[in-house]
């Protein structure tokens, strides 16, 4: 037996009905889904609305949108097709019904879907779609997550009910050779901050690792035999090649990530307003800032340089050719892990929705050393944390950062991979619950790489932040802090002991810093709610009515017509046009002139 809205109903513990409407049994019953309920044997059916009292002789209906009556048998249908099976009996309020007595094989909640998720190949990224995922699967959804075999043991994935679809066992550690072929860490330390130039370098690398994910024929398969019905990609615009595989797939798609890509998804926009990763520029440009980041605009509307121009035609030759942009451009729904409060106000079209950070919830209680430590502190906790990655820091770093952490009057609870040099004021672990610690009430400063989760978990619990950016975003995401007042910057390369000391405490002392951050804080949570429940909320929405309705015709049209390049190029013409025909006439008036002798040139 099936009973589906918009996938398949499995009864192997017996069968989920509810009904959000009126029923008449006298004439057979009307069954709709709003919910659902598992009884290990048999069926129950659960009213929210009248029924009245109802006559077997008549059968019972069961259907989605059409009826069926069989005597003393029962119909479970979608729209109106008959399933007699073997029958069923029903006794509730005295009356007699149907009782579900049917052998079957699949379970599945009414209107459930299997969806298929593909994050970014580093840790933090799973954590954000995991969080969504487990959102998809509390509206009933079957989650698939698909991992790199480096990765598939860490437990990043905390939700059980996820599976985990594997690839890249040749690949062997991603992000380790990321970093170590981009050189992003050493040239970091040697001075140089991330630029468009190192940008452009890591996508090389990253298309390497995309195509050969793609190119990956167990992947491919174990996907396709997972007859998904949804992809959630990541949108981070280093991933571009992955969005080749619903096309292959012909499955529909949405897009998640902490970028608003407004090139790629063409958002009409100005890039003297809009700052642009990786610069760490704010909305208050200067001449040079706009000047680069309209040329960064340019280049971008010219030339994709994050996806290879034939991964089309290599993973999918058996479909019409297209571009990356062009697929991209189909997705049903855009979700940014942005917002108006953390980041600067951008225009938005109906097809993006903007949720704030997944990775926020409310903190649970501390236990075991975190717990003791933060207990036993009388003058409140620094939280040190630069990421999920374990960063290696230079020894003569570690020495300021220790010195100074030990001068503080804070306890400070530190995520790295050394001993503490102070056991007493200074708990270090390769491994924090870093929501939990900052939702804490003794917590008084985060200190942070600034990356998007610990950012918008430091906004959540309205903790004032000390932005020390290493590389990526983590410098735009830095920049905004400092503007909005949410926190400070430094140099974790040349900052001393006395400025990292001094820049805490004025974070801990000075309540604009505090009072700024709960402000943004609580309109976060009054705008926002839950963020990853926002997430899965619309994609279930595309889910069932598709993202049709909310595309701007700009994403359907070609880039020349949605640049009006045509019409530049017709008014440009017809510029010209005027302009020769104007200087036709005046020479034609003056050789005119000059042939009646009304004009002479002057002669000595």
């Amino acid at each position: 037996m099936r009973i589906r809205e918009c996938g398949s109903g499995n009864v192997d513990q017996g069968m989920w009905v509810s009904e959000c409407g009126s029923a008449n049994v006298g004439q057979g019953m009307w069954v709709r889904e709003c919910g659902s309920m598992n009884e290990d044997q048999g069926m129950r059916i659960r009213e929210c609305g009248s029924g009245n009292g109802g006559n077997e002789d008549q059968g019972m209906w069961v259907s989605k949108c059409g009826s069926g009556n069989v005597g003393q048998r029962m119909w479970v249908n979608e729209c109106g097709s008959a399933n007699v099976g073997q029958g069923m009996w029903v006794t509730m309020l005295g009356l007699k019904f149907l009782v579900l007595t049917l052998s079957v094989d699949v379970l599945t909640p009414v209107g459930s879907s299997r969806v298929v998720m593909f994050p970014g190949f580093l840790k933090s990224f799973f954590i954000q779609h995991a969080n969504i995922g487990q959102a998809l699967i509390d509206l009933g959804h079957e989650v698939w997550s698909c991992m790199p075999e480096y990765l598939s043991s860490s437990n990043l994935v905390k939700f059980k009910d996820i599976k985990i679809l594997k690839y890249g066992e040749a690949l062997g550690d991603i992000e380790q050779q990321y970093m170590r072929n981009t050189n992003f860490a050493d040239e970091f330390w040697d001075g140089k901050d991330t630029d468009l130039y190192q940008l452009v370098g890591l996508a090389e690398v990253y298309k390497y690792f995309t195509s050969a994910v793609l190119e990956d024929k167990t992947f491919i398969d174990n996907i396709t035999n997972l007859k998904a019905d949804f992809l959630v990609i990541d949108g981070l615009m280093l991933m571009r090649n992955i969005f080749v595989l619903p096309y292959k797939l012909d499955v529909p798609f949405a897009v998640v990530g902490f970028l608003h890509d407004m090139v790629m998804h063409r958002v009409p926009f100005s890039p003297a307003v809009e700052p642009m990763y990786p610069y760490k520029f704010n909305n208050r440009m200067n001449f040079y800032e706009r000047l680069t980041s309209t040329l960064r605009t340019l280049l971008e509307l010219s030339y994709d340089v994050f996806s290879d121009s034939d991964i089309v035609t290599r993973i999918a030759p058996e479909k019409p050719y297209t571009t990356v942009g062009d697929i991209i451009l189909k997705a049903e729904i855009f979700i940014a892990e942005l917002d108006h409060i953390l980041d600067y106000p951008r225009p938005m079209l109906p097809n993006t929705k903007l949720i704030g950070g997944s990775s926020v919830s409310e903190p649970k209680p501390l236990i075991g050393e975190f717990k003791q430590f933060v207990d036993e502190t009388t003058n409140g906790i620094v939280v040190v944390s630069f990421g999920s990655k374990d960063m290696t820091f230079p020894v003569d770093i570690l020495k300021t950062l220790s010195s100074a952490f030990k001068q503080l009057e804070y306890d400070v609870i530190w995520k790295v991979n050394i001993t503490s040099p102070a056991p007493n004021k200074i708990l270090t672990s390769h491994w924090i619950p870093q929501n939990d610690l900052l939702g804490h009430p003794k917590t008084k400063v985060f200190v942070s790489h600034c990356g998007k989760n610990g950012q918008y978990e430091a906004l959540y619990h309205a903790v004032p932040i000390l932005c020390l950016p290493i590389y990526g975003d983590q410098f735009y995401n830095s920049e905004r802090i400092r503007v909005k007042s949410f926190g400070l910057i430094g140099d974790v390369r040349k900052i001393t002991t006395e400025e990292l000391t001094s820049s805490i405490k004025e974070l801990a002392h000075d309540n604009k810093y505090k009072r700024n951050i709960e402000k943004a804080s609580k309109l976060f949570k009054e705008l926002y709610k839950v963020p990853s429940k926002e997430a899965a909320y619309w994609i279930d929405h595309v889910m069932k009515y598709g993202g049709d309705y909310m595309r701007s015709s700009g994403q359907e049209m070609p880039l020349y017509q949605f640049l009006l390049l045509d019409v530049i190029a017709f008014i440009a013409a017809v510029l010209s046009g005027v302009v020769v025909i104007f200087v036709l006439i005046v020479r034609f008036c003056c050789r005119l002139l000059y042939k009646h002798g009304k004009y002479k040139p002057k002669t000595e």
